[in-house]
This record gives structure tokens, sequence and C-alpha cells, in this order.
């Protein structure tokens, strides 16, 4: 094997340099972009039939109070002894964890983000929604204001934008005599259970 010719091998300069440096920068940045995109937009967990634990009976909503589609009402569940912010919705059609009675649909969820446990808020607004959290809908969803996840509640609470890859956990919904309790919730009850 010959040995290299150091005369041939050029030293680098200041000016090579210059270019090479912002260069690898920039594929940097776009190599992280590009991975960036596809988190967070292929790499969400879907929504499937629920799991249920049994939890506390706790009154979330009285029908009367949700008497149109999107109506809402924030409510406070009770998980492992502690208040958990939570979210009762009747919604324009069925979904997987929901609740039927009659004619209406309600589905509840908790508030806590699935990506670092901020609490969502409802956005009922589409078109600030769109601006705010780069998800375009004709309907209210579910935003959370740290990272600016949204959260689709006619899919079940799945995340559809954002950072957080997992749905929000939706809570059993029951109703007795024009009262919707929440009495039980799904697992993993993301963030605070894992797989």
């Amino acid at each position: 094997m010959d040995e290299p010719n150091l005369q041939n091998l050029r030293r680098i300069s200041r000016r090579d340099l210059i270019w090479m440096i912002p260069s690898a920068i920039t594929a940097g940045f776009f190599g992280w972009l590009a991975w960036r995109t596809y988190s967070i937009h292929f790499t969400k967990t879907g929504v499937s039939e629920p799991v249920w634990r049994e939890g506390p009976r706790v009154q979330a909503a009285v029908l009367n109070e949700l008497d149109a589609h999107w109506r809402f009402k924030y409510f406070e569940y009770v998980y492992n002894g502690s208040p958990l912010k939570a979210v009762v919705f009747r919604l324009s059609e069925p979904v997987v964890g929901g609740l039927t009675v009659g004619e209406a649909h309600f589905l509840a969820l908790s508030r806590i983000c699935t990506h670092q446990g901020c609490v969502v808020n409802y956005v009922d607004n589409p078109e600030l929604g769109s601006i705010a959290y780069n998800y375009r809908t004709d309907h209210p969803f579910m935003g959370c204001p740290c990272h600016f996840g949204a959260y689709e509640p006619l899919q079940g609470g799945k995340a559809v934008y954002g950072p957080p890859r997992f749905p929000l956990p939706r809570l059993r919904l029951e109703e007795e005599n024009g009262v919707l309790y929440a009495t039980g919730y799904e697992t993993p009850f993301r963030p605070l259970e894992q797989d």
C-alpha cells in the first residue's frame, strides 16, 4: 500500500471553516426539523376501546347544563386521593369511550396533557385555535397552552397536533336521574401511569 503524499493533502484554511461551519449547522437544523415534523405528524397513538379501572363516583354534570352540542363543564375527579382536573362535553356524534343518553353523546377527559403534565383548556373558537395551536378544524377542541398540543374530542381525545403522542385519558361516564357521574378512568392513565 502506498504512503499518502502529504503535499497533495490540502490544509483547511479559515475561509474553508467560514463556509463549512454554517453549512454543518444548517444541515443539522434541517435534519432536526425533518425529525420534528415527522414526530409531530406521524407518531401519534390512536384511540381504542378503553380498559377501565374502577374509581370514585364523582358528579361531572347535570344533563341540563349540557343542553347543546359542544357545551362543556370542567369538574374535578379524584385520582389516588388527589384532585384531578377533568372536562365533560356534549358532542355531535358518539365516540369510543363516551356515553350516549337518548340522542345526546357525552365524553369525559382528563385535562392533564400527556406530553408534560400541563392543564389543557377547551378551545371554543376554531379560528383562534388554528392560529394559536396550528390545528384547523370546524369545531372546538382541547389545547395545551404550554407547548401548543391539540387534542380532538371527536376522536376520543386523540392527540392530533404538537408534541403530545398519546391521547388524553378518558373517564368512564354513567347517567342516573339526569346526572352524569364519572365512575372510573382509562388505563394507563397518562402521564401519571406508563405502560
